[in-house]
């Protein structure tokens, strides 16, 4: 099989894109992927994804793919898992605290290594692609843990609304509290909603 038949063999299984990453896994190199650019069976979307011309890419997505180092946080995660009414202007993303990102549409935010993956997960979107997104728990500990620089209307609609969840988890919650050191704190805001 030809190399550009096999890069268009991995556009259809992986709904419409491909990375450059993907092409390395394939041992493809790059100028294919550029002949099915020029001929117009692609379409350059940002850094390193390419897509059909006929596909329509998430933005979560894309910034995903541009940060990969990052995981989706705070803001954005609530969001996601409907723990807030408000869509977010800016993108909240959670780095490891020796890499430094400046992007006007980010907000980043940083953990040291170690608790960085504490509670990533990766979360299928709508139109087939994924992210990699904090689970509910985390989610609430990040809040918790940074509750002084968040809305206050945001933050107790997040842990309200995360109470009535029947998906809840709170042994999860409590365990990872512990790691954050916020047990204590956490314990008081759930006795109030209680």
């Amino acid at each position: 099989m030809m190399k550009v038949d096999i890069i268009k063999e991995l556009v259809e299984k992986n709904n419409g894109i491909i990375t450059t990453k993907l092409l390395n896994e394939n041992r493809i190199h790059r100028q294919y992927l550029k002949s099915l650019v020029d001929n117009g069976y692609l379409v350059k979307v940002s850094r390193g994804v390419y897509t059909r011309p006929d596909k329509d890419i998430n933005e979560f997505y894309l910034v995903g793919q541009q940060y990969k180092a990052g995981i989706f946080s705070h803001n954005t995660a609530l969001y996601f898992y409907n723990l807030t009414d408000r869509t977010p202007f800016e993108l909240d993303m959670t780095f490891a605290s020796n890499i430094r990102v400046s992007n006007y549409m980010l907000v980043p935010h940083y953990i040291n290594k170690e608790k960085l993956d504490i509670g990533a997960t990766v979360k299928e979107l709508e139109d087939g692609t994924s992210i990699r997104i904090y689970n509910m728990e985390r989610t609430i500990c990040d809040i918790i843990r940074d509750r002084k620089k968040i809305d206050s209307q945001i933050f107790n609609t997040a842990l309200k609304e995360y109470m009535k969840r029947s998906d809840k988890n709170l042994n999860l919650l409590y365990e990872y509290a512990k790691k954050f050191k916020i047990l204590k704190i956490l314990k008081m805001y759930l006795e109030v909603l209680s």
